[in-house]
């Protein structure tokens, strides 16, 4: 019987294993790569700064804070326009997909930067660093190639933990087994975050976007300032939008003022 029930659990595991691959093998397969076609200022209606956020749902959310965003612009003497485009639990593979849907008609406006806001679905779904960085610096090549410049948002601290105390024991295992096969931390950001900076220097773009580090905004990480999320402890309140929109609206008036 003992006997029996070993086999069984090892043909248990490799059945999981297997199709545990199979998955991340579909999710892992790239994405097709396009070229947008836009002669830039065609579709601008006027001269004022205009400012693009696409990603996951922290950019969703930010529709709400638009305009409290585009006044942060606006104190510092460049008239403004800012539009979200957020879509809930979406990894940059599919945010990278929707610039040729949903996002087409925002993109062929012009923006003059595009704020991206995408990672933490990656990482807790264990897709892999390289994943993320690939279909990553698609994004960034694309919005180059039609003259927007990228603002990326490093993947911010979130209350890891609280999201896998969430799960079940069965989701809990699959993402333990995803992280093995694609050689990614189970809690935390760090090798998301090393990959990306990495590779934006190997494609040879560092000097051609801007860069908003995590700590840059929230100094303390998750545990020192849960103030500005809400209760989910993922996603962030008013308080924590304040702040980040202050840090990102810095940044871009900076990079206006040095060109």
């Amino acid at each position: 019987m003992k006997t029996f029930f070993l086999y069984f659990s090892v043909f248990f595991f490799v059945v999981l294993l297997l199709l545990c691959s199979l998955r991340l093998q579909k999710r892992y397969q790239y994405a097709e790569t396009h070229d947008l076609i836009m002669t830039k200022g065609e579709t601008s209606r006027n001269d004022s700064l205009k400012v693009l956020f696409i990603g996951d749902s922290w950019a969703y959310l930010h529709q709400n804070y638009d305009s409290q965003f585009c006044s942060m612009i606006i104190k510092k003497g460049f008239p403004c326009r800012v539009i979200s485009k957020g879509y809930s639990g979406a990894n940059s593979k599919e945010i990278y997909q929707h610039m040729y849907t949903s996002c087409m008609p925002l993109l062929i406006d012009n923006p003059t930067y595009c704020v991206i806001i995408v990672g933490i679905n990656d990482a807790v779904a264990k897709l892999g660093k390289d994943f993320y960085s690939y279909h990553y610096i698609l994004i960034l090549q694309q919005l180059l190639r039609m003259g927007i410049k990228p603002v990326v948002l490093e993947i911010p601290d979130v209350n890891y933990r609280a999201v896998a105390d969430r799960e079940s024991p069965i989701m809990r295992l699959h993402h333990c087994l995803s992280s093995f096969l694609t050689d990614s931390e189970l809690y935390g950001f760090n090798s998301y975050r090393e990959n990306l900076k990495k590779s934006i220097v190997e494609a040879g773009i560092n000097r051609r976007i801007v860069y908003v580090k995590s700590d840059s905004w929230n100094t303390g990480g998750y545990k020192d300032s849960d103030s500005l999320f809400l209760p989910d402890e993922v996603h962030l309140n008013a308080l924590g939008y304040y702040k980040l929109d202050s840090c990102i609206a810095s940044i871009i008036i900076k990079d206006l003022v040095q060109q």
